[in-house]
């Protein structure tokens, strides 16, 4: 029983061991802009596809 004690207790206190993960690439990846007309489709897409991804990611 002591030895089923003492695993209960050293789990709870290794539980609490965690790290916290803080992502921070939010503050480097921005929204970018493009311009209607001196930009190729390729180029506008790859923009619009860039700003989805933030969008979802960081907001």
């Amino acid at each position: 029983m002591p030895i089923r004690t003492i695993a209960i207790v050293a789990s709870l206190v290794l539980g609490g061991c965690t790290s916290t993960v803080v992502d921070s690439s939010c503050s480097a990846f921005q929204p970018i802009t493009y311009s209607a007309r001196g930009d190729t489709d390729d180029t506008v897409r790859q923009v619009r596809q860039h700003n989805a991804a933030w969008q979802a990611l960081c907001r």
